[in-house]
């Protein structure tokens, strides 16, 4: 069977497998504006699908071969334009280095623990390396979306028996739609559930020649039974940039999403060109309704790998609140968390905008130093593995707990290579560091993370670990909302227990691109976590698992306060250029 071959998007500098002559690249369109001022873009398409689970597979359906992305982004991203001005913050409690794991016992056993998508999956032939790994939880399944592929799950942690081969390739929800959507399946897949609509989101992008056009496809279930009916979408990226690294969002005006943009021939040999954020319809595509045009945002070179928050629980943001996009970046002895406001205006676009009007954030916490880690060791080999540091995680989850806000996010650093992580309360107004944390209890190594915060406030927080003694492998920590500030206090819980090491592919060693951690709509408490790891030597061996867990301490009666400072206290803060 043919493959197209995806050789690498480098974070991106991409190339693929030329398929035909090469020609020189097309004339971009006419550069977006600054951040202040925002463009609508294409809807290329849209319909509603039939059910998905009566949508068959072809025969002789094919899954394309993914075989290298690297990461690299220009250097200098992120750091502060001239004449900036923002609110620079003291934190209430000292960054803690915690060098010892916590005390309290493992977090509970799981209550689901299952292979996923990969070389453990029954049947299954692996779709690419590095696995992009995500998956998003409802009221009665779980969905992992892996690469190309994506596979159902009941909350048992049985898989959904659909006809012939249980997973479906990402394109299948475009099946019969025609155009990109349909016809490519390059992954870069997103999988999140909209807890306040109840529908199903499921995104990944659709490729072009090198030179463009390309585009994205966006799926929103019409129930909240994602094995059935589907508003299917296509848009046309802007100024055929290429739409990179997409990450999704929940918010209440719209469905949010950042990508790294980078200019291409059709050689694949393409050029940086910055963040971007769009803005997708989310009122219209929950009714099934045409949506109206997505809004753009060309936030320019200086930026990468911007992170939406992303609603958690059954309590909507204040009324009026604009959406969040975070960045954090290594400044040597300036870093700096980005957080960028943005506000959508549907009937008058113009009215738009994200950040202030010289492409800069609103707002700015000042961190503790870090340092980028090196290669992660693995056991038997000299070939480490990236860690992707200092990019934050997906994903940013957002909670409204009514007398306050929280995000708390996650990403590598140091080395050994260990988990940072923050929770920033009160992103909107004056925004507080109010704890953050590095979790580094002994010389293995830690990374690919993803955290989340239950209804109760409790933090969990899931990442791989490996050492020149462990392969690698999965484990979760976390901590409780009345525990001291900045640390996790349980011991780690092994979720998959890894063996032998990833060789070298395609002149890099990606170890994946993202993790996933999710909150069970039904409680509000269960975390369920999808991460890769391996059980044996090769380039081509990722696996995939599957946890559900708690905190027994769990409760929706509301968040118990860990320090004694009121909940209007704000810290010392001042307006002044770093």
């Amino acid at each position: 069977m043919k493959h197209i071959i995806q050789i690498s998007i480098v974070c991106l500098a991409l190339s693929i497998a030329a398929i035909g002559s090469s020609t020189e690249p097309e004339k971009p369109a006419v550069e977006p504006g600054p951040a202040d001022a925002p463009i609508t873009f294409k809807l290329v398409k849209f319909d509603t699908s039939p059910p998905l689970r009566d949508i068959k597979v072809p025969e002789d359906a094919e899954r394309p071969v993914k075989i290298s992305r690297g990461h690299e982004t220009p250097e200098g991203l992120n750091t502060l334009p001239e004449g900036w001005s923002g609110k620079i913050g003291t934190r209430f409690s000292p960054h803690v280095l915690q060098k010892a794991p916590g005390t309290r016992a493992a977090i509970p056993t799981p209550t689901v623990n299952v292979e996923g998508l990969g070389r453990g999956f029954p049947g299954y032939s692996l779709s690419g390396v590095p696995p992009d790994t995500t998956g998003g939880v409802g009221p009665n399944y779980y969905t992992q979306w892996v690469n190309t592929d994506f596979v159902f799950f009941d909350k048992t942690g049985a898989v959904v028996d659909l006809p012939g081969n249980d997973w479906r390739a990402g394109n299948t929800l475009w099946a019969g739609f025609g155009g990109k959507c349909e016809t490519t399946n390059f992954g870069d897949p997103i999988v999140i559930y909209d807890q306040l609509a109840g529908r199903w989101v499921m995104t990944q992008f659709g490729l072009g020649a090198g030179s463009g056009p390309h585009s994205q496809c966006v799926a929103v279930s019409t129930t909240g039974d994602p094995l059935g009916t589907w508003t299917r979408t296509e848009y046309q990226w802007p100024s055929n940039f290429l739409n990179d690294y997409p990450k999704m969002s929940v918010w209440t005006d719209g469905y949010y999403l950042s990508v790294n943009q980078f200019l291409c021939d059709n050689s694949w040999n393409c050029s940086w060109r910055g963040a971007a954020v769009a803005v997708f319809d989310r009122e219209n595509l929950i009714q099934g309704v045409a949506p109206r045009a997505p809004q753009y945002f060309n936030i320019g070179p200086l930026y990468g790998s911007l992170l939406p928050a992303d609603i958690d629980g059954d309590t909507a943001p204040p009324d009026g609140a604009p959406a969040y996009f975070f960045a954090a970046f290594d400044g040597g002895s300036n870093d700096y968390m980005r957080i960028w406001e943005t506000s959508i205006d549907w009937d008058t676009p113009a009215n738009s905008t994200c950040g202030i009007g010289t492409n800069d954030p609103n707002s700015s916490l000042t961190l503790t130093p870090f340092v980028a880690s090196g290669s992660i060791d693995q056991p038997g080999t000299t070939a480490g593995l990236d860690s992707l540091s200092p990019r934050l995680m997906f994903r940013a989850a957002y909670r409204n707990f009514d007398d306050h806000e929280s995000v708390v996010l996650s990403h590598t650093v140091r080395n050994p290579a260990s988990m940072r992580w923050y929770e920033i309360r009160d992103p909107g107004g004056t925004p507080v560091l109010y704890q953050e944390g590095t979790y580094s209890p002994d010389a293995d190594e830690r990374w690919m993370g993803a955290v989340a915060m239950d209804s109760s406030g409790n933090i969990a927080m899931g990442y791989s670990v490996s050492s020149d003694t462990t392969s690698p492998s999965i484990r979760v920590t976390g901590r409780l909302a009345d525990d001291p500030l900045g640390t996790m206090t349980f011991s780690e819980l092994e979720i998959a227990t890894g063996g032998g090491h990833q060789n070298p592919y395609g002149g890099n060693n990606r170890w994946g691109d993202y993790s996933t951690m999710s909150i069970d709509p039904s409680d509000d408490c269960t975390f369920w976590y999808t991460q890769e790891y391996i059980t044996t030597v090769g380039s081509f061996i990722w696996r995939s698992r599957i946890a559900a867990f708690k905190f027994d301490e769990c409760s929706a009666a509301g968040f118990i306060f860990a320090d004694g400072f009121e909940t209007n206290d704000t810290g010392a803060w001042s307006s002044t250029t770093p």
